[in-house]
């Protein structure tokens, strides 16, 4: 009889069963490639326009939160400041306690006005948002197997692991990201269905 090979899962998902320590952190470097392609497919002139659709008498409800009221240039800082003050800090309570970060709750909207009177570049913001991830990603490479599925009390989330952390950016990401294509892909078609209303 020959007995099958049983390949053991180092870091098994208690999401979906699967080995995620790998898949998610190549998730983080491939979602930051989208979002920073989306960004630098929004026009020039458009990068801080708010999406008039929002604001479109014609506009129906659905339109409006379709579009969202922010430009592509604050939908940006708000993923930025997201990883650096909240996913990015609350990964490291896994690390020794030298190398954990204080966590930030708030200050987002002033830190946003500080960005537009600074006039921060959106390479720069773009620079920063890949280099958050890239601190992510070294953490994961850091983090053992037992330490994957162990969870945490202390995080912003509740009890939560590293998984979960994760999975939230990626989530997170892709919620904003999407938003930032709608108004690369569909701002113009939009804009003329509503103003031939």
């Amino acid at each position: 009889m020959i007995q099958e090979e049983k390949t053991k899962n180092p870091c098994p998902s208690i999401i979906s069963k699967e080995n995620s320590k790998e898949l998610l952190a190549r998730q983080l470097g491939e979602t930051a490639q989208i979002i920073d392609w989306a960004m630098k497919s929004v026009p020039d002139e458009r990068l801080l326009e708010e999406p008039p659709h929002s604001t479109h008498p014609n506009a129906s409800e659905n339109v409006k939160r379709y579009f969202g009221s922010w430009s592509a240039y604050q939908i940006l800082f708000h993923l930025l400041h997201y990883e650096e003050s909240a996913a990015l800090p609350n990964l490291t309570l896994w690390l020794e306690e030298s190398e954990q970060m204080k966590r930030r709750c708030g200050g987002e909207k002033a830190a946003y006005q500080e960005a537009l009177m600074n006039k921060l570049s959106l390479q720069t913001l773009l620079d920063r948002f890949h280099l958050v991830r890239k601190k992510q990603v070294d953490i994961l490479n850091k983090i053992t197997e037992a330490q994957w599925t162990e969870k945490r009390s202390n995080t912003n989330w509740g009890n939560v692991t590293i998984e979960f952390i994760i999975t939230k950016s990626i989530q997170h990401t892709l919620e904003h990201g999407n938003k930032i294509l709608r108004n690369v892909l569909f701002w113009d078609s939009y804009l003329r269905r509503l103003n031939s209303k």
